[in-house]
C-alpha cells in the first residue's frame, strides 16, 4: 500500500515537472518569436528615424517608388539629332547610382551620372536612404554621350527628391559640374533641329553656345605659277546665330543657361 502511494507521489511530481518545462518552453518561444518579428520589422522600416513624417514617406516609397521622366537629346552615330527619354527612379537603398541603358552609352556616363546626382542631393533635403536608377532610352541613336546629359539628369533627380512634377516644354543639353554650373557640349545644331521637330518650345544650351561656329567645305582657286591655277579644298569657318535661325525657321526658343538654378524654372514649377 505504502509502496503504491510512493509511486503515485513520484509520478505526480514527474508530471508537474514535465508540465512546468512545457510551459516555460512555450513562454520562451513566444517571446523569442516576438523578438525576431520586432527585429525584422525594425530592419524593414528603419531607413530614417529622424521624424514620423520622414518614416511615413520612406514606407510609402517602398510601396510606390518615385519616378520622374525628362527628355534628353543626343547625336546618333549617323550625325542626326535624336530626342530620347530619361527616367529617374528612387527606391529604398544605400545611396547607389544604377544605370539601365538602351542603347549603349559612352563610358563617361557613370561619372557624369554620379556628378549629376551629387549636385541634386546637395540642393535637396536628402537623407541618404535611397538608390537612384537611371533608365536611358534614345530611339534610333546607337550611342549616347553621357556628359551631355548631365544637366538633364540633375534636373530630373531634383524633381524626384523634392517630389515635384516636371513640365513638358523644354529640353536641355549640357555637362554638369560639381558646383552646379553647366558646361559646353557638341552637336548643338543637330540637337536643336531634333528638339524643334519633336515639338518642344524651349531648348536650353550652355552659356555662349547659341552662336555656333561650323566649318564649311569650299573649293578655292589658287595660283600655281606660269599662269596656271589649281583647285584646293578648304574648310572655312562660319558663325551662325542659332537663336535667330531656330526662332524664325523652326519656332524654337534657344535659351542660354550658366547654372542648374537658371535652368530649373523651365522644368519645375513653384
Amino acid at each position: 500500500m505504502r509502496e503504491n502511494m510512493n509511486k503515485n507521489y513520484v509520478m505526480m511530481w514527474v508530471a508537474i515537472f514535465i508540465l512546468t518545462a512545457i510551459s516555460i518552453f512555450n513562454i520562451y518561444g513566444y517571446y523569442s518569436l516576438n523578438e525576431k518579428i520586432h527585429g525584422i520589422s525594425g530592419k524593414f522600416y528603419i531607413l530614417n528615424t529622424s521624424s514620423n513624417t520622414t518614416e511615413k514617406r520612406t514606407n510609402e516609397s517602398i510601396l510606390f517608388p518615385v519616378e520622374r521622366s525628362i527628355p534628353i537629346v543626343a547625336v546618333s552615330s549617323d550625325g542626326e539629332g535624336v530626342v530620347g527619354n530619361l527616367i529617374v527612379k528612387l527606391i529604398p537603398g544605400n545611396n547607389n547610382v544604377l544605370i539601365n541603358t538602351n542603347p549603349f552609352l559612352e563610358t563617361d556616363i557613370q561619372y557624369s551620372a554620379n556628378k549629376a546626382v551629387a549636385v541634386a542631393k546637395l540642393r535637396s533635403n536628402y537623407n541618404y536612404d535611397k538608390d537612384f536608377i537611371l533608365d536611358f532610352k534614345a530611339g534610333d541613336a546607337r550611342l549616347i554621350g553621357g556628359e551631355s546629359a548631365g544637366a538633364a539628369i540633375a534636373i530630373a533627380t531634383i524633381a524626384a527628391l523634392e517630389n515635384k512634377p516636371l513640365k513638358n516644354e523644354a529640353v536641355i543639353t549640357g555637362t554638369i559640374n560639381p558646383d552646379g554650373t553647366i558646361g559646353r557640349v557638341g552637336g548643338i545644331i543637330e540637337k536643336a533641329k531634333a528638339v524643334a521637330d519633336a515639338g518642344y518650345r524651349y531648348f536650353l544650351v550652355p552659356k555662349g553656345q547659341s552662336v555656333v561656329t561650323y566649318y564649311e567645305r569650299q573649293l578655292v582657286r589658287e595660283p600655281f605659277g606660269f599662269g596656271f591655277e589649281i583647285l584646293n579644298m578648304r574648310y572655312v569657318p562660319k558663325r551662325v546665330d542659332l537663336k535667330k535661325i531656330a526662332k524664325e525657321e523652326w519656332g524654337l526658343n534657344i535659351v542660354e543657361v550658366s547654372t542648374i538654378e537658371e535652368a530649373l524654372p523651365y522644368f519645375i514649377g513653384d
